[in-house]
């Protein structure tokens, strides 16, 4: 029924388009007739000497002045005047400016000869192109008449371009009309049956396909890929799965808007349609979360087409006239080996995945047996670093450093430790990678700062406490709020305490770091530069910023006695420390070798395992009270001695 209803409106269409193109060449042609009489009409009665003209005579002043002005009249965009043998006298576009002929026009027109003879006109319709023509005109040879006597004939040229289209336009909406009453009563009940039918066809679609993909970017749903995943392990040996991150999407987010953020997951997900092969499968798990299974490259090894999938999803993104970096972790684990069914396997390559956002952007792990229990592990220790913080867990230890000139006890450097359930305690380099990455170094720094002033408060005044910083209490700009307020808060003279940093924070933002320095210097505060020696501008860093104290590095202190370079090295670090009226410490010191040598070098204070270990702070007054007593005893001897010259 509907084709048929289609094919009688076609033939009803085809038919009123053939009678409205008739009808409009008539209504044209007659439009054409009416205009060139009238224009001829108009003609023979404004140009006196027109006999003479059309006999081939120069047009008087007054013509010439009718002919300039009648260049363009209504839809007339060109003359001609003939003479009754029809041969051309006169044309407009071949006129001077004083409206003369400007140059002779030898020509014979046949039509115009015809015209004069049947004393009917002639009309022809034309199609131009612009700017020479116009897309539609006519030609009307109209004869002029003078007291019933045929002068000559005009041929009037006719702009019917708007006309023809405005014809059209009215007759195609009466042809329109009239095709919309006929398909309002015959054809509008199979027409709503056909696009309700089809609506709903499209609608089942819809949510067919809803049901199995994203909507936001076309790839497979969760759901689809776990099914499509069994179904490629029933009919392969080998079947790798990439399971990717995107880092740094929420600031994007927040940064941007959600707008873009969707704009983003699109395009990542039209990167990962161009790596995928042709029997790869693609899904977004969840949010940034991407996944691909990969058939093909299971054949081979899967950590190249990993890495490739980590490099080309990190290149910049350029979307709505912006830059966007982010960067991909990705984690894979293959079949059988890691997995025979699809939740294993994804639970597997997501491990894999965590593995990879620990190490840092762009990293790329295949998975280990070994790393569920890594896994399980690195979330107990997060665990543990949230309650330390939060419930008073961590502690410090104090280890001290000594005057090299005569053993006495100069001060303390404080030292973070995290208790294990056991008794023992967590190594440093195990748990502040960790709390870095989760972001609570900063909230553990100032802690570690308040602390170390509260309990350095109570020592002897001539005793300091030195502290490490972190690169991440410079992040928010407010290190000399913090050690300000620890100051207020435990007493601790300003002088007292002194603050270590290393020269790779430095190289980070070298500006901001300063300046935050120099505030807290401001307050009174020492600062030292950690482990000199071993970065690549601390020269540079020495003479942009005054600092206190240089501390050597360890490893330097371990060489010496073995390489008489090295021993040259350390010398000429104290020299340079001197030289800008710092204070010089050799740390890692562990033999009495070590400790004359730095001595003899001229190091002000050492620090190490041979000199004292770290100590709890329950520990710390025995240690003060020791030091008293042998500075006591050094003293002994000289004022005995001072006695006896007395009594003598």
């Amino acid at each position: 029924m509907a084709a048929g209803l289609v094919a009688s409106l076609i033939v009803a269409v085809a038919a009123a388009v053939t009678v409205t193109a008739y009808t409009i060449d008539r209504l044209l042609a007659q439009d054409a007739r009416a205009e060139g009489e009238s224009w001829a009409r108009y003609l023979a009665d404004n140009v006196q000497d027109l006999a003479a003209i059309a006999a081939g005579s120069t047009p008087s002043p007054e013509s010439a002045s009718f002919f300039e002005k009648a260049r363009h009249v209504g839809d007339v965009f060109l003359y001609k005047i003939f003479d009754a043998e029809g041969q051309l006298r006169l044309a407009s576009d071949r006129l001077d400016e004083a409206g003369h002929a400007a140059e002779a026009i030898p020509v014979h027109n046949p039509t115009a000869a015809a015209t004069v003879l049947s004393g009917e006109p002639v009309i022809e319709a034309k199609a131009g192109t612009p700017p020479h023509r116009p897309r539609y005109y006519a030609e009307a040879y109209v004869p002029v008449l003078q007291a019933g006597r045929t002068l000559g004939i005009v041929e009037v040229y006719v702009d019917q371009s708007a006309k023809r289209a405005a014809f059209r336009a009215d007759l195609a909406s009466a042809a329109f009309a009239l095709s919309a009453i006929v398909a309002a009563a015959f054809g509008l009940p199979a027409f709503g049956l056909y696009w309700r039918t089809r609506e709903k066809h499209q609608s089942d679609q819809r949510a067919e396909f809803l049901a199995h993909h994203d909507p936001l970017t076309g790839l497979s749903n969760r759901a689809t890929f776990v099914a499509q995943l069994e179904a490629a392990l029933a009919s392969s040996e080998r079947v790798a799965v990439h399971c990717l991150d995107l880092d740094r999407f929420k600031e994007v987010n927040d940064g941007v808007g959600h707008v873009v953020g969707d704009e983003l997951l699109r395009a990542v997900a039209q990167r990962m349609r161009g790596l995928a092969g042709p029997d790869d499968i693609v899904a977004r798990l969840d949010g940034d979360e991407f996944a691909i299974a990969s058939v093909e490259t299971a054949t081979g090894a899967p950590g190249p087409f990993a890495r490739r999938l980590v490099s080309t999803l990190s290149e910049p993104y350029f979307l709505v006239d912006q830059r966007i970096d982010v960067s991909v972790c990705a984690g894979t684990a293959v079949a059988p080996q890691d997995g025979a069914d699809a939740a294993t396997l994804m639970k597997n390559a997501d491990i894999a995945l965590r593995h990879a956002k620990a190490d840092g952007r762009r990293a790329h792990h295949l998975f280990r047996p070994e790393m569920d229990a890594e896994l399980q592990a690195r979330r107990q220790l997060e665990l543990t670093l949230k309650r330390a913080l939060h419930q008073d867990g961590f502690e410090l230890h104090f280890q001290p450093f000594h005057r090299a000139s005569d053993d006495g006890l100069a001060g303390f450097e404080a030292l973070l430790r995290l208790p294990r359930r056991d008794g023992g305690y967590i190594p440093p380099d195990v748990f502040v990678p960790v709390a870095e990455r989760m972001g609570l170094i900063g909230a553990i720094g100032a802690w570690v700062l308040t602390r170390a002033c509260e309990v350095a408060a109570r020592w002897p005044q001539h005793l300091t406490v030195a502290i490490n910083l972190s690169p991440m209490q410079f992040q928010d700009g407010r290190l000399g709020e913090r050690v300000r307020e620890a100051l207020a808060l435990s007493g601790l003279p300003a002088h007292r305490l002194e603050l270590e940093i290393t020269e790779g924070l430095l190289l980070s933002d070298s500006a901001a770091v300063l300046s935050q320095l120099a505030d807290v210097k401001a307050l009174g505060v020492r600062i030292a530069m950690d482990d000199f020696g071993t970065g690549y501008s601390s020269l540079s860093y020495l003479w942009k910023f005054p600092f206190d104290k240089l501390k050597i590095d360890q490893s330097f202190v371990r060489a010496l006695g073995s390489d008489d370079h090295v021993t040259s090295v350390v010398e000429a670090i104290v020299a340079l420390g001197r030289s800008l009226h710092m204070t010089v410490t050799a740390e890692g010191v562990e033999t009495e070798g070590q400790r004359e040598c730095l001595h003899r070098l001229g190091c002000d204070l050492l620090q190490g395992y041979f000199l004292g270990r770290p100590a709890s702070i329950h520990d710390l007054p025995g240690l003060i009270l020791t030091d008293f007593r042998a500075m006591a005893l050094q003293h002994r001897p000289a004022q005995d001695a001072g006695a006896a010259a007395a009594s003598r």
